[in-house]
């Protein structure tokens, strides 16, 4: 019997190239031995039965959101599953950059299938926030909101000039509200108007390191509190945070543990891998060594 594969497609990532991708990758998998099935719904909108099929590896070609989507899918309410093979095609594509990923623009087909069959897989740990696995970064704030909003806004695909309006249109009129935040039952802010990022990875947004000392495989969850009370308060710390110093500041707490949980007098938007989550409070613990990634050698 050949080895079964399973392909998630985002049809709209990369302007429809990620389903002309899928249908090629299907095509010569076929050739090759495998028995592949691909799919182009939204995995949260698939048949729980697709969880009882064995394979050898689930592929997902899109962005971080479709990335997600697939580990949520398989791993959410269970330690075990398909290897997952990432193939980044979307607007950022940070768990991508952070593996290392770099397929050839010429002959990407047949490099994922020797992906496939070298079983090159690191375990790397998951954050579940409010029940639901993340792999980059949650955070309550401006950037929350500014998300919460494109969400709200969005027709269709994104790119980098899509957040332009809702991130203005934040700035203009966020109130910074005061969160309280705990990390391993203590309390480390009570009360008081704050950005609050919770992650696994250094890289958030376009790439800037948020959490400098974040590892994706130390059983912990890296936390990066920074007040945050007015306008140019939240330009400094954006200046900072470019500038790589964010973490030196006296008014900012850094801190690891494998309990987060975040709250606030009002319920406030709530952001996992750059898309919207809801609304606090937010909850966050840690699932170690907890998915199997196909690397590329």
């Amino acid at each position: 019997m050949p080895d079964s594969v399973i392909i998630f497609a985002n049809p709209i990532a990369g302007r429809g190239k990620g389903k002309t991708l899928a249908q090629r990758l299907e095509r010569e998998l076929i050739s090759s031995g495998f028995s592949v099935e691909t799919f182009f719904d939204r995995p949260t909108d698939l048949s729980p039965g697709i969880l009882q099929k064995s394979c050898v590896a689930a592929i997902a070609i899109g962005g971080d959101g479709t990335l997600r989507s697939v580990v949520n899918l398989f791993y959410a309410n269970s330690e075990n599953g398909p290897p997952i093979l990432p193939v980044p095609m979307g607007t950022a594509n940070l768990m991508g950059q952070h593996l290392g990923i770099r397929w050839p623009d010429r002959g990407i087909t047949q490099a994922i299938i020797e992906t496939i069959r070298l079983r090159k897989i690191i375990r790397l740990d998951a954050g579940r926030a409010n029940g639901k696995l993340f792999l980059l970064m949650a955070g309550v704030g401006i950037d929350a909101q500014i998300v919460h909003l494109l969400d709200l806004m969005r027709r269709g695909p994104i790119n980098m000039a899509s957040y332009l309006i809702p991130a203005a249109m934040t700035f203009a009129s966020y109130t910074f509200p005061p969160i309280t935040v705990s990390v391993d039952h203590q309390i480390i802010l009570r009360n008081k108007s704050a950005i609050a990022m919770i992650g696994n990875v250094r890289e958030y947004g376009i790439g800037f390191p948020i959490l400098p000392d974040a590892v994706p495989y130390d059983g912990l969850l890296d936390v990066c509190v920074m007040p945050c009370k007015n306008r140019m308060h939240l330009i400094e710390i954006l200046i900072a945070i470019a500038a790589g110093e964010h973490v030196n500041r006296d008014d900012v707490i850094y801190t690891k543990g494998k309990t987060v949980h975040v709250d606030s007098p009002n319920p406030l938007a709530v952001q996992v891998d750059g898309d919207s989550a809801g609304f606090t409070p937010l909850s966050v613990d840690l699932l170690p060594g907890r998915i199997p990634f196909l690397l590329p050698i």
